[in-house]
């Protein structure tokens, strides 16, 4: 079982970089508001499977976006491998049912900080007419975390998830 989670883990990081990097970009679609599925993906992992895992295909995923797309080279990559961290970090210590909302919300709003305080110090400028964008980003984000929360749960069958309830 071990070796068929972390082959499917490979391919979903995989899969979620080649739709970030090659796929919708040509799709014609207007990509203020599509949200970044790789950074979706390093959300529910590390959500559902622990900060360790979070912070492996976040590194992996955040590596592969930075040699093929993005130009601050680095930046992405750590930027995700941290986003696997808070994920993992705060799903462990949330109540099970709020753990489909507030760790991946977390990981947007870090996402979105770090890009913007970059833009701010490479330019000058504030991009404060990008934060309305960046809202739409994390809502329809949140709605693809739900959406794809229990299935992955069913392959992935992790041993617990969220906090337990005290008696």
């Amino acid at each position: 079982m071990r070796r068929k989670r972390m082959f499917f883990l490979i391919v979903f990081t995989l899969f979620a970089v080649m739709l970030d990097a090659s796929v919708l970009p040509h799709t014609g679609l207007n990509m203020r508001y599509v949200p970044r599925i790789c950074l979706v993906a390093v959300a529910l992992i590390g959500t559902v499977l622990g900060s360790t895992q979070g912070i492996i295909y976040g590194a992996m995923a955040g590596i592969l976006l930075d040699i093929t797309v993005y130009q601050p080279a680095g930046l992405v990559a750590v930027v995700y491998t941290l986003c696997g961290l808070i994920a993992g970090f705060i799903s462990y210590r949330t109540r099970a049912y709020l753990v489909t909302l507030i760790p991946p919300a977390a990981v947007m709003l870090f996402y979105t900080a770090v890009m913007s305080l970059y833009v701010y110090f490479s330019t000058g400028v504030y991009p404060a007419d990008k934060l309305g964008y960046a809202l739409i980003q994390m809502v329809i984000s949140m709605f693809l975390v739900q959406l794809l929360y229990l299935p992955l749960v069913k392959i992935l069958k992790p041993a617990r998830i969220g906090r337990r309830r005290r008696a």
